[in-house]
C-alpha cells in the first residue's frame, strides 16, 4: 500500500508527544527528544531518528558478558508489543549500517499492559529489561539500538539509539574480530514502514522470523507471525531518495507494491513497403491500399526467373486509392482479360478474392471491386484467372495456401 507524505506526516505529528523513548542506556543527544515512530518520508529518520547528528552526552559502559538493565520513558505503550535490542560497530549509524540482534522480546515490551499507561511522556515505565552483551564481543565503541513493533494502534516502527563502550573502548570496533563475533548474530528486523514488505497484525505480539538465541517471551504475550511478507527477515529499509525510500543494496524492498517487470515489447515485423496513410492493418507483411479492409496473407513474390507463386505482391506506397473503381467490362472478370491499365491504377472487378487477368502481361487480386495491376514475370502470362507460362504450362500453387471459393470447385 502506498501512503501520501502529507497524511503520514500529520499522523506522526499528532502523536509524537505521546509515545516512548529509550531512557537507559542514555541515547544520543536530541535538542527536542523525539519519541515518535520512524517516518519513512523524512530523510535521516532511519536509523535512530537522529537525522545524521550523533552528539554523545553520556557514553554507557557495557562490557562483554555483562547484563545491563534497559528501561524507558513515556506512557503510550500501545499494550506492549515485541522489541529487539541490537548493536552496530558504526558510532554514527547510517542507512547502510549493519545491526545485529543480541536479544529479542516477544510481547510485553516496553511494558506489560492492556493499553496505555498514565503519567505522560516523562513518566518512567516500571517494566525493565535485563540484556546481556555476548561474551565474545571485542572491546571498542558501538551503537546500541532499541526497536519496537507495537501491539495496538497504528502499525508503526520505533527506534532509539545510544552510544556504548565495551571494555576499554579505546578504539573503533570495526575490526575483523568484531565482524567475526557479530556474524553469528541475526539481523535486526524492520517492519511497518511504507517501504517494507512486512506489516504486523494488530492485537498480536509479533514473532521475529530470526530472533536469535536470546529470546524472552512476555507472560501475557499473544504471539503472531504478522501479515504477508513477514516470513523473511528485513534488516533495513532502502535508502532515501526524492521523497520516498529508493531501492538500495539491502534486502528491503523498494517503495510500494512489488511489480513484476513487463516483458519487452515485440519488435514490429518488417514490411516490404510502408503502408499508405489511412490503410487498415492486414495479417501479412504486405501493406494494404488506403480504405481497404484486411485480406488474408498471400505468399511473397519469387524472383523474376522463377514461376509466380504469389497473387498479391506489395502495392507501391504511392499507388492511388482503389475506393472508386471503373465500371466493370465483364460480369466474369476472373476469366475474361480486361483492358490493360496504367501502373498503379485500379481495374474494376466483381469477384472478391479472385485473380483478375489484366491484358496478357498483368494481373491483380480482386479486393472490394478493385484489382491493382501488377506486371507478370518474363515468360509468364495470365489467362482465364490463372497465371501460366507463355507455353500454357499451368502453375501449381502450394495447396497450403489455396482456398476453395464457396459454391465453386475451382481453387484460387
Amino acid at each position: 500500500m502506498l501512503f501520501s507524505q502529507a497524511s503520514i506526516h500529520l499522523a506522526l505529528a499528532a502523536s509524537a508527544t505521546a509515545h516512548m523513548l529509550l531512557s537507559h542506556p542514555v541515547p544520543f543527544h536530541q535538542v527536542a527528544p523525539d519519541n515518535g515512530p520512524i517516518d519513512p518520508f523524512t530523510p535521516g529518520d532511519f536509523p535512530c531518528r537522529q537525522h545524521g547528528t550523533y552528539r554523545v552526552d553520556n557514553m554507557t559502559q557495557w562490557n562483554a558478558g555483562e547484563t545491563y538493565t534497559v528501561d524507558f520513558l513515556g506512557s503510550a505503550v500501545h499494550a506492549g508489543g515485541s522489541c529487539q535490542f541490537s548493536i552496530t560497530t558504526d558510532t554514527e549509524p547510517s542507512e547502510k549500517s549493519q545491526w545485529k540482534v543480541i536479544q529479542s522480546v516477544i510481547g510485553g515490551c516496553p511494558a506489560n499492559a492492556k493499553g496505555n499507561l498514565e503519567g505522560g511522556a516523562d513518566a518512567r515505565v516500571a517494566d525493565k529489561f535485563p540484556v546481556t552483551m555476548p561474551s565474545n564481543i571485542p572491546d571498542g565503541q558501538y551503537t546500541f539500538a532499541w526497536t519496537w513493533l507495537n501491539k495496538k494502534g497504528a502499525r508503526e516502527f520505533y527506534m532509539n539509539c545510544a552510544p556504548i563502550k565495551v571494555g576499554s573502548g579505546s578504539g573503533n570496533a570495526s575490526t575483523a574480530s568484531a565482524a567475526s563475533a557479530l556474524s553469528a548474530l541475526p539481523d535486526m528486523f524492520v517492519a511497518n514502514l511504507a517501504t517494507s514488505k512486512c506489516t504486523t497484525v494488530a492485537e498480536e505480539d509479533f514473532v521475529y522470523p530470526d530472533p536469535g538465541q536470546n529470546v524472552v517471551t512476555g507472560k501475557n504475550a499473544t504471539p503472531g507471525p504478522g501479515g504477508a511478507g513477514c516470513a523473511k527477515s528485513e534488516s533495513k529499509p532502502p535508502s532515501y531518495s526524492g521523497g520516498i525510500f529508493a531501492p538500495g543494496a539491502s534486502s528491503a524492498p523498494a517503495a510500494g507494491p512489488t511489480v513484476q517487470p513487463s516483458p519487452p515489447a515485440a519488435e514490429p515485423v518488417p514490411t516490404a513497403q510502408p503502408s499508405p496513410p489511412a490503410a487498415e492493418p492486414v495479417p501479412s507483411a504486405q501493406p494494404s491500399p488506403p480504405a481497404v479492409e484486411p485480406v488474408p496473407s498471400a505468399q511473397p513474390s519469387p524472383p523474376a526467373a522463377e514461376p509466380v507463386a504469389s497473387v498479391a505482391p506489395s502495392q507501391p506506397s504511392g499507388a492511388p486509392s482503389c475506393g472508386t473503381p471503373k465500371s466493370p467490362n465483364s460480369s466474369n472478370d476472373t476469366n475474361t482479360p480486361t483492358t490493360p491499365v496504367a501502373a498503379g491504377e485500379c481495374s474494376p472487378c466483381t469477384n472478391d478474392g479472385a485473380v483478375v487477368c489484366i491484358g496478357t502481361n498483368q494481373f491483380g487480386l480482386c479486393n472490394r471491386g478493385c484489382a491493382v495491376p501488377q506486371n507478370l514475370a518474363a515468360g509468364m502470362a495470365c489467362s482465364n484467372g490463372v497465371v501460366v507460362a507463355a507455353a500454357k504450362r499451368s502453375i501449381n500453387f502450394p495447396r497450403a495456401h489455396l482456398h476453395r471459393r464457396h459454391g465453386s470447385s475451382r481453387f484460387i
